[in-house]
């Protein structure tokens, strides 16, 4: 499966996408597949070399490894089960815009997905439809997230 790629750009810093979605780490808020995240290795804090569990809504449990982290810019996920025959990564980019309104800061997320290995590549080929609004669903969560926080 190819990665699945969505950006948006919101009405936040990039520090309050970071704060709103990953300080502490918020996951379940954000992402519409995921129940909880359990087993955390740096409790609540989302840092470079931070393990976890993906606790999916479908039963399921993904350890899942972070690197690439840095804040209010960046955080890549990976993780996978059964032996490696079904591997998750992903990405999240934060970006602030250029613009000329100090007062209305806006930045831009760039999120990325994909379903590898054998048996990963094969369900993101039969369930691609609900990769990509699971992908779509959780920026979209994200921007939701991060707008109701800077308006506080």
């Amino acid at each position: 499966m190819a990665p699945i790629e969505v950006s948006a750009t919101v009405a936040a810093a990039p520090e309050t996408v970071w704060n709103a979605c990953f300080e502490p780490m918020k996951w379940e808020a954000w992402d519409p597949d995921l129940k909880e995240v359990t087993d955390v290795s740096t409790p609540g804090s989302c840092r470079e070399g931070t393990t976890c569990t993906f606790a999916m809504n479908d039963g399921s449990r993904i350890p899942i490894s972070l690197s690439n982290v840095v804040r209010n810019e960046s955080v890549d996920f990976k993780g996978g089960v059964a032996g490696g025959l079904v591997k998750a990564t992903g990405k999240v980019r934060i970006t602030p815009v250029d613009d000329d309104a100090p007062n209305a800061p806006t930045s831009r997320i760039e999120y990325s997905f994909e379903l590898g290995g054998l048996l990963g590549s094969l369900v993101g080929m039969v369930k691609k439809r609900e990769c990509v609004e699971g992908t779509q669903g959780g920026l979209d969560n994200m921007v939701k997230l991060s707008e109701e926080a800077q308006k506080r």
